[in-house]
């Protein structure tokens, strides 16, 4: 406490806590870590919009095997939880691969037939219905379906329009040939699936309609498996390819994206040490402005030297002093940084600030890992340790007579 009331008094002359000079090093300190702040709170916030646009749109597991049918579902489950006993619920589903067309546009689409009573405990796209809602009784004789907002976007359809779908099938008398199969659906709720790709390409519908239009009656593709964690998923999809044997596929949700959430991992360090590159410059000007303080204190220094103040002390005034300008940049660049990123999604819901067809996703959430605001809070007061050494040292090394020649 001496030493920081000695800071106090010493270094500001008990005049004014901050001068001119110490408001703009902590100006500087404030904006980088704030910067540092922002950026690490959306890469995260990134990284956690993505995972869980996919984790709720494909679910933990996804596991393929040929000629699957839905009588054949349980048996595959009972298999799966006997590999990964973290399974704990399956929905099956079709995938079908087919052309969208509408008012002289077509487009390609990926129809995911899901069954109704059982897609809600392993996905979660309930959420994601920006228009009508997740219905999926026909109308009129036409099955119904969820589209993603790129598609409704694109063909101007909403809930209560209709749209046809055709499927190629190989005509039975030549290989080579093909038979299309075309049916009618309608909309009945818009998606907002999280994912770019997703929301330009995806057609939901019930598992018996997808059926029809692939002409497989009681085919499926596979099946879509939640684990009480997530985190376990891809150690699970080595293990089913493993012991499922030939003709099975397993894949995890990280799988899919894998080299962009790779690239996220790696992105994020780098990001860090370049943005920390502008708090190592703002430490400068702290301590520039702790070297001034100390040839402008020479004879102050001097008199408490004479008075018996010991080097250790003078290094302990200055050390302080260089800390506590980083502690209220360090606190008012976490502040600030918080501010901004409310207003980064603030801004989001009002103006494109990210194109979906560049980064995959359209909006983000902003994400404050308690490690990584550690890491900020600790580079930064690092920072400012290190900063505060070169002009601390120099002032515990003044000579007493020299500063008192002249007084």
């Amino acid at each position: 406490m001496f030493h920081a009331w000695l800071t106090f008094r010493f270094v500001t002359s008990g005049r004014r806590l901050l001068s001119m000079a110490s408001l703009l090093s902590l100006l500087g300190m404030t904006i980088g870590v704030a910067s540092l702040t922002v950026a690490m709170g959306v890469v995260a916030g990134f990284e956690a919009t993505l995972t869980k646009s996919v984790q709720d749109v494909y679910g933990h597991l996804l596991i393929l095997r040929r000629s699957a049918r839905v009588d054949t579902v349980e048996s595959l489950f009972e298999q799966v939880k006997g590999v990964v006993p973290q399974a704990v619920a399956y929905t099956p589903v079709l995938d079908v691969k087919a052309l969208l067309a509408r008012d002289g546009k077509i487009t390609y689409v990926s129809v995911q037939g899901v069954e109704p009573d059982t897609v809600g405990e392993v996905l979660d796209i309930g959420p994601r219905v920006i228009a009508g809602a997740l219905d999926f009784l026909p109308r009129v004789g036409r099955p119904a379906a969820m589209i993603g907002k790129g598609i409704a976007r694109k063909f101007a359809l909403a809930p209560g329009d209709s749209f046809k779908i055709v499927v190629p099938k190989p005509a039975r008398e030549d290989s080579t040939a093909f038979e299309p199969i075309v049916r009618e659906l309608v909309v009945t709720g818009v998606l907002d699936l999280g994912k770019n790709d997703y929301d330009e390409h995806f057609v939901v519908t019930d598992l018996a309609s997808a059926q029809d239009m692939a002409a497989v009656k009681g085919g499926i593709s596979g099946i879509r498996v939640k684990l009480s964690d997530p985190l376990f998923a891809r150690d699970a999809a080595v293990r089913l390819e493993r012991e499922l044997g030939p003709g099975a596929f397993a894949a995890s949700w990280y799988d899919v994206n894998e080299n962009l959430f790779e690239a996220i991992k790696y992105e994020r360090p780098v990001l860090f040490v370049v943005l920390l590159v502008m708090v190592v410059a703002a430490s400068f000007n702290i301590s520039s402005n702790l070297l001034v303080s100390v040839l402008r204190k020479y004879s102050d220094i001097s008199i408490l030297r004479a008075m018996g103040f010991a080097r250790k002390d003078v290094l302990k005034v200055f050390t302080i002093h260089g800390l506590i300008l980083g502690a209220i940049g360090t606190a008012a660049g976490i502040l600030l940084g918080l501010v901004l990123a409310w207003i980064f999604v603030w801004a989001q819901a009002r103006w494109v600030l990210m194109p979906a067809d560049v980064y995959k996703i359209d909006h983000v959430g902003v994400s404050f890992r308690f490690v990584d605001v550690a890491a900020v809070v600790a580079a930064s007061f690092l920072v400012s340790l290190a900063s505060t050494f070169v002009p601390a040292f120099r002032g515990s090394r003044l000579d007493p007579v020299e500063g008192l020649r002249y007084e």
